[in-house]
């Protein structure tokens, strides 16, 4: 393929990393395009990619900033050149103090060839001439050989843009122009700031190329480094400006999780035979029991009772509990929820008036304050705890901090045995598990699961073990 369809190709992918989905077929589309209008019209080039690139409103406007973005390529070369003619007809001189500036400028620098012959080599002086002439192209193509060098298309992390500028700059030879200030400021020679000048020019033309590069090999691997470093951070930790890519990961998480548990599989079960049934249906036949009649077990639906703390220590966290729950509950069974600090009250029906996030403001704010579990479990049982059966499961998200007051675990022992299972979520690491006044110790002895879920990948774990075992007969 043409060094113009490599181009297309690595543009493709950049704009794969800016969330437009393109298929297979797309980039075919976008390469017979290309080839019927050719690569000379920047803009007819532009407007026929984007007729089989971008399909909505959304992706038009990304694809445009996209295209801008990656086919920048004006050089900044030697701002004392003059790249086109005087062409002007008035009295003044037009161009013509450029051309004199930078004539200047290319004896000076010949004059600094015969002056320091042991700085540069031929082709560093090819270079440097080229940039002191304003000649574009051949600092265009001077770059892209030391792209290919240094094998630029292998850049990944941000954090790697600093060691390829420096392969490129050794590649392309700068390390002639850096003998030369050091030569220069060895002498105290007053054509030093013009040199400098020139290096200065030469260094940001090739950290723009870096830059190019990263974006269009790395800005979807980017994205999924963030997306995992941001998965294990404390939800307590999640700074405001990260709140909008974490909704947006747990959405995407919550879509994997639909689809992994969505579709439940029928089973055909029978049952016993139903004899009584089976008998009266057989009078008409003589006793002969051509239609067998079957007893059949009706199963409950499952449910999930959330209980949460939101006293501030954990109010963050159970904000991101409530968040995912409520994000997945075409998938969940019945989900009731609960809240409490000083007292417990249920908040579901806010979750079904309000949009969550205000929901979650409101749970806040009416239960918000210091932590009593006595007083919690103990109102929670005269709220739910007849509701409670064996197709039941129990989440309860706190740090079992109490201030050295009894918490009624015998109340938590009641909800063990009534539920199908008991999961208790501490935002604490487990090293800090009873001590000072926290009473998680003996709870564990009274939950089925007790697990440390202080992150998004915690949340994603437990979440699928309690879906898949949901689906559990």
């Amino acid at each position: 393929m043409t060094s113009a369809g490599d181009q297309l190709l690595s543009f493709i992918r950049f704009l794969r990393g800016q969330d437009i989905p393109i298929s297979p077929a797309d980039s075919m589309d976008a390469v017979r395009v290309a080839g019927l209008l050719g690569y000379t019209q920047r803009d007819t080039l532009k407007h026929g990619l984007a007729s089989v690139l971008a399909k909505s409103e959304r992706e038009a406007a990304i694809y445009n900033r996209a295209f801008d973005r990656f086919f920048s390529t004006e050089i900044a070369v030697n701002p004392n050149a003059a790249s086109t003619p005087d062409t002007s007809t008035g009295d003044g001189d037009g161009g013509s103090g450029d051309k004199d500036a930078a004539n200047t400028d290319l004896n000076t620098f010949k004059q600094l060839q015969t002056d320091y012959p042991e700085a540069m080599n031929t082709d560093q002086a090819t270079l440097a001439e080229a940039l002191l002439r304003g000649e574009a192209s051949t600092v265009a193509l001077s770059i892209e050989a030391a792209a290919t060098a240094v094998q630029l298309n292998g850049i990944k992390t941000f954090t790697q843009r600093g060691q390829y500028t420096r392969r490129m700059l050794d590649a392309i030879g700068e390390g002639g122009l850096r003998g030369l200030v050091i030569a220069l400021e060895t002498a105290s020679d007053p054509r030093l700031p013009l040199v400098q000048q020139w290096r200065q020019v030469l260094r940001e033309r090739i950290r723009d190329r870096v830059e190019r590069a990263y974006l269009v090999n790395a800005g979807g691997a980017t994205e999924e480094l963030l997306d995992d470093a941001l998965k294990e951070v404390r939800l307590g930790n999640v700074a405001p400006h990260q709140i909008q890519r974490m909704k947006k990961l747990m959405a995407r998480l919550a879509r994997k999780l639909a689809a992994r548990h969505g579709q439940r599989r029928q089973q055909a079960r029978r049952g016993q035979l139903h004899v009584p049934a089976t008998l009266r249906r057989s009078l008409p036949t003589d006793g002969i029991p051509f239609q067998t009649r079957w007893r059949r077990t009706r199963r409950r639906r499952p449910q999930l009772l959330a209980i949460c703390d939101v006293s501030g220590s954990v109010a963050t966290y159970a904000k991101f509990l409530l968040m995912f729950l409520y994000t997945l509950q075409d998938v969940l069974p019945r989900t009731r929820s609960f809240a409490f600090s000083g007292k417990l009250g249920e908040v579901s029906d806010l979750f079904a008036q309000l949009p969550i996030e205000d929901a979650i403001d409101r749970v806040n704010l009416d239960y918000g304050g210091a932590t009593d579990y006595a007083r919690a479990f103990s109102e929670f049982s005269q709220l739910a705890l007849q509701d409670i059966n064996r197709n039941t499961t129990v989440v309860i998200l706190g740090d079992a901090r109490n201030s050295n007051s009894d918490p009624r675990l015998d109340l938590l022992a009641e909800i063990k045995a009534r539920c199908r299972q008991l999961i208790w979520l501490n935002p604490e690491p487990r090293s800090a598990w009873g001590t000072r006044d926290s009473e998680m110790l003996p709870v564990i002895r009274h939950c089925h699961t007790a697990a440390e879920c202080n992150n998004l990948k915690h949340l994603e774990r437990i979440v699928d073990k309690l879906l898949a075992d949901t689906k559990r007969p």
